[in-house]
């Protein structure tokens, strides 16, 4: 699938799941959203591999959970 991107700013949004941090996704799943908690890291990866995702980033390529 092709990758998709679009600027404005600062702020990138991408279709590229390269460019996703797995951890914070799987972290913030798994513990704070409520209503996946508990979820494991192999759905969550499995989840990402197998949809069309679009991540926010800001500045220097911090997710913008991060900032």
């Amino acid at each position: 699938m092709e990758i998709m991107e679009a600027t404005k700013d600062d702020y990138l949004i991408s279709t590229s799941v390269d460019k996703l941090d797995r951890k914070l996704i799987y972290n913030f799943l798994s513990t704070e959203s409520g209503w996946s908690n508990g979820i494991s890291f192999e759905t969550v990866n499995k989840s990402i591999e197998n949809s069309l995702n679009f991540g926010l980033t800001f500045g220097a390529n911090k997710s913008v959970l991060d900032v």
